[in-house]
């Protein structure tokens, strides 16, 4: 008898209904989620690590720590870590306070990738009265609005977004097992410069990921669904992005985008690679925005 086994991060399945009931949340804990670990409070007891949600969380603690541990979906959709055998420690385990260090800096996604990080929010903590970050501003300068050919500017700033990619995927070791990048294909593709196929280029020209940008690609022009409902944006991309045939058959798949707003199309393109044959779904972003629904009904 053959038992196949699946290393983390695991991929699970989900439906265009499931995008469409999205309810996208997301956080940085390094400024919205500070206190994570919590000790015994009886002696027969372990350290617990409680975090925002299961998706994304679960994934990366699974991929990066080699620890002893227990997840358990709690109330409220938390996800509480026990980890056993640190009964009566006075510490908790070196390796899980590193994981929470490296892991708070980025924001995660609750989504249905099975790993899904963007570099930074727009905003300091994700709050629009607070000043822009260092990844916002980059963004800004790297991907300028009604541009259709990049300057010497642009590309700088394009580079230095490279720079901020690599590093982090050299520290968020969850992604090591993605073995090619691809990015989101665009809405106008007659655009001469396209950000994310530059990310994906020289992400992939840095780490040795198989670049496959070309085999997801958008077939039919689409307006901007910046303006668009969160109930009607997967009807507005629905039939204009296609995948090559076999080409993703068993691949791992980092997509790459500037910008994360709703996840619709991003996580709508990584159901199409799931169709497609592709066995995981590693999303990477620079940008969060500080709204989920692109200011449509004022959600945060």
């Amino acid at each position: 008898m053959i038992i196949n086994f699946e290393l983390p991060p695991i991929q699970k399945d989900f439906t265009e209904d499931d995008i469409r009931g999205m309810d996208l949340r997301r956080r940085q804990l390094r400024t919205e989620w500070s206190k994570t670990l919590y000790p015994p409070e009886k002696p027969d007891e372990n350290w617990r690590l409680i975090l925002p949600f299961p998706n994304t969380y679960e994934n990366a603690f699974e991929s990066m720590c080699d620890v002893r541990s227990h997840p358990y979906h709690a109330k409220g959709d938390r996800l509480i870590i026990f980890l056993n055998g640190t009964e009566g420690d006075q510490e908790a385990p070196a390796e899980v306070t590193q994981w929470v260090d490296t892991v708070g800096n980025p924001v995660a996604m609750k989504d249905f990738l099975a790993i899904s990080f963007a570099l930074d929010y727009d905003r300091e903590g994700g709050d629009p009265s607070r000043p822009q970050t260092e990844i916002g501003a980059l963004r800004a300068q790297a991907k300028p609005y009604g541009v259709k050919t990049a300057t010497m500017q642009t590309i700088a700033a394009a580079d230095k977004l490279v720079d901020r990619c690599v590093e982090f995927l050299g520290a968020m070791t969850c992604y090591k097992s993605a073995n090619c990048i691809v990015a989101m294909p665009p809405s106008d593709p007659s655009k001469q410069y396209n950000l994310p196929k530059y990310l994906a280029k020289r992400i992939s020209e840095a780490t040795g990921l198989e670049n496959l940008t070309e085999h997801l690609h958008t077939i039919e022009p689409r307006n901007s669904i910046k303006g668009v409902a969160v109930s009607s944006k997967l009807d507005t991309l629905l039939g204009t992005i296609a995948v090559a045939k076999d080409v993703f058959k068993g691949k791992r798949v980092i997509l790459v985008d500037d910008l994360y707003q709703s996840g619709t199309s991003m996580n709508y393109c990584g159901l199409l690679l799931l169709r497609s044959g592709a066995r995981k779904l590693f999303g990477l972003a620079c940008e969060k925005t500080c709204r989920n629904d692109d200011n449509v009904g004022g959600r945060i």
